[in-house]
């Protein structure tokens, strides 16, 4: 049976400390942090599924930490899937971080410090994997603070799993079988692209690992071609040579899904509080004045005409001009 907590009941002034309670309570020994501290709202909700469990989070922005204190003082070993529903997330962890957006899915160790900052209101969906469930099919290397595309594939399969255990009304001894289910998909969904593939179909297969690379790793300043080559274990020249012939360069590559990152950040309109030059960097861009001439040479106007309150392009033109964006097609 499902189980709620919530800071709704508590006074607007005892509704963060509410919130620290509530999440050590239902997860394990964190430190959460937030600008927030009067009239702080939040509720999760969590169902008990075996050795596994699954929660709904919805609340403010925050920040919310797992220290080697935290570690010390409650272990829970294992992993924890999180699945972007609404809002974004930065999570860092092994000296790697990445943006989950609705849709995207990573996972965090419990025995190891990590980050999550909530940068504005949210909602995720949180399944607790013991580690033998995911260690065992991946030899013991879990990659942790790393994207999973839930838009196709098993990725899809996992998010479409995830979804209906919050959604229907299974028998436990179902519910528990299928989120078993779900952790074996999620450990096929984490093993990284094999870019040591031959031939036609083999370098295409490349060619996707070293894209998702770059997606993974768009916010970092020292994205390079022998940044993914060295993540990719090829060489330099194999990785250009991926890009040739498909109408963009690897810096061309980077710079049109940088720009298509922070379109969608401008025109959130959760996001309003952000400056421009917060969102440019935070999808890559070092230098504030190259991406106001990028991104009025790719979109034909500004960053500020971009956001809500100064008008949208046509629906038509909108989906049109980020198509383009993210095709690759185009010099």
């Amino acid at each position: 049976m499902a189980r709620t907590w919530s800071t709704s009941a508590i006074a607007a002034d005892g509704q963060f400390a509410c919130w620290r309670e509530v999440i050590c309570e239902a997860f394990l020994a964190l430190s959460p942090e937030s600008d927030l501290r009067d009239g702080f709202t939040g509720q999760v909700t969590q169902w008990p599924l075996g050795r596994l469990d699954l929660a709904r989070i919805d609340s403010r922005r925050q920040r919310v930490r797992r220290t080697g204190r935290d570690i010390d003082r409650a272990p829970r070993p294992g992993y924890y899937a999180n699945l972007q529903v609404r809002g974004s997330s930065l999570l860092a962890q092994h000296g790697r971080e990445t943006v989950l957006r609705p849709g995207d899915l990573a996972v965090v160790d419990t025995g190891e410090p990590f980050t999550m900052d909530f940068r504005s209101d949210f909602r995720q969906l949180s399944l607790f994997v013991p580690g033998p469930l995911l260690e065992a099919p991946t030899g013991g290397r879990v990659r942790t603070a790393v994207r999973v595309d839930t838009g196709a594939g098993v990725g899809a399969a996992v998010r479409h799993a995830l979804t209906a255990l919050t959604r229907t009304p299974w028998a436990p001894e179902v519910a528990a079988r299928l989120a078993t289910h779900t952790a074996g998909l999620l450990a096929v969904a984490l093993e990284p692209a094999d870019p040591a593939a031959r031939g036609p179909a083999g370098s295409a297969r490349s060619r996707a690992a070293a894209v998702a690379d770059i997606e993974e790793h768009l916010a970092d300043e020292d994205l390079s071609p022998a940044a993914t080559a060295r993540r990719l274990g090829v060489s330099v020249r194999t990785v250009h040579a991926l890009f040739a012939g498909s109408g963009l360069s690897f810096a061309g590559t980077v710079r049109r899904f940088r720009l298509a990152r922070a379109r969608r950040a401008l025109a959130d309109p959760a996001l309003a509080h952000l400056r421009i030059i917060d969102i440019a960097a935070d999808a890559g861009f070092g230098n504030v004045a190259a991406f106001h001439r990028s991104f009025r040479r790719e979109f034909g106007r500004t960053p500020g005409e971009i956001r809500p309150d100064q008008g949208q392009l046509s629906p038509a033109t909108a989906a049109a001009t980020l198509a383009r964006s993210c095709s690759g097609s185009g010099a």
